[in-house]
């Protein structure tokens, strides 16, 4: 289940994210939902705005080379999912 709030301090983060253009570069695609129900795994996010809510807590940087997770957001169920393998598998 993946409710996630995005912070403004990175340490005040779980992990820390980046986003890239392309489904080669990334470690996971992310569809975004609507309700909590369809949040049911890593690749289904909902954001919130109360980090008792959240599962997980982000931060998002523009290197690449400085993140846990690479994200690239697509709007089908079905090309959502982990790309590669990575120590947040299943864990977000």
């Amino acid at each position: 289940m993946a409710k996630v709030m995005v912070m403004d301090n990175r340490y005040d983060a779980d992990v820390v994210l980046a986003k890239v253009d392309s489904q080669y570069d990334a470690d996971l695609c992310v569809q975004v939902v609507d309700n909590k129900y369809d949040a049911d795994c890593d690749e289904h996010w909902l954001f919130v705005d109360d980090k008792y809510d959240a599962t997980v807590k982000v931060f998002w940087t523009d290197d690449q080379n400085d993140c846990d997770i690479k994200i690239l957001f697509v709007d089908n169920k079905y090309d959502a999912g982990w790309k590669h393998g990575n120590p947040w598998q299943m864990r977000l």
